[in-house]
């Protein structure tokens, strides 16, 4: 059986994460983490940042017709959460298999397969935990999966930034041919924490262009989708913001 996960992040050009370096690339130096203010409320502030600096908005692109290239089988399932840390915790079992994936592709901005500054080694993770959204791809490791990692073709380069994962995988930038697989399972990540919230309304165009007729969200998963809307936050504030008495 074979599993394919794909994070929104992949749409998301970023320099950080390998996009080309323009002349506004400070406005994407974002700390990034898994709580509600970096999901939610700080993207009314990274808005704000952008229009001051005469900027317009960055969005999600390149996702049309992207699920076109994959077989998926017909009894597939699509599981979808904010989270990538939930992929760590999906296995065959989930859908009535048993062992390990065959195989795991992952299409991502990231590697997700742990990093130094978290964990020295793999050993040092499989002691310490837990799985999370930088790590998930450890416990298939760990399961035996053979594991892919799909770079987004924004990217220009495998040396910035340089990768440096705990374990040892199959790591490219995305040519824009599919595995010579069929998938067992789907999962999506939305990845709030990386990805901004106005960006949510075509993150739901492409969940529900993926060619699987049984979604299924992660049942302890937590969110909104979409979120607060922050374009019309920022349009009330500069309508008060007018209004008021000199």
């Amino acid at each position: 059986m074979h599993l394919l996960v794909v994070d929104w992040d992949y749409f998301f050009p970023t320099p950080t994460a390998g996009a080309p370096l323009g002349p506004n690339a400070e406005l994407y130096a974002w700390p990034a983490a898994e709580d509600p203010l970096h999901v939610e409320a700080i993207w009314l502030r990274r808005l704000r940042a952008f229009q001051v600096a005469g900027v317009p908005l960055p969005y999600c692109r390149g996702f049309f017709r992207f699920w076109d290239r994959f077989i998926v089988s017909p009894d597939a399932v699509l599981f979808y959460a904010d989270s990538n840390a939930w992929a760590g915790q999906l296995f065959p079992s989930n859908l009535g298999g048993a062992g390990p994936w065959e195989s795991v592709h992952l299409y991502d901005a990231h590697h997700d397969c742990g990093y130094k500054q978290h964990h020295r080694s793999f050993e040092d993770w499989k002691a310490r935990g837990p799985i999370s959204a930088e790590n998930w791809l450890l416990a298939h490791y760990w399961a035996g999966s053979r594991l892919h990692v799909h770079f987004p073709p924004w990217r220009e380069s495998m040396k910035r930034p340089a990768e440096e994962p705990l374990i040892p995988v199959n790591m490219t930038i995305d040519n824009g041919q599919a595995p010579d697989v069929v998938f067992d399972a789907v999962f999506l990540c939305r990845s709030g924490a990386w990805v901004p919230s106005w960006c949510d309304e075509q993150f739901g165009v492409f969940l529900e262009a993926c060619p699987v007729s049984r979604p299924a969200e992660i049942p302890q998963n937590r969110w909104n989708q979409p979120r607060p809307d922050v374009l019309r936050m920022a349009r009330l504030e500069r309508t008060v913001t007018h209004s008021l008495p000199d």
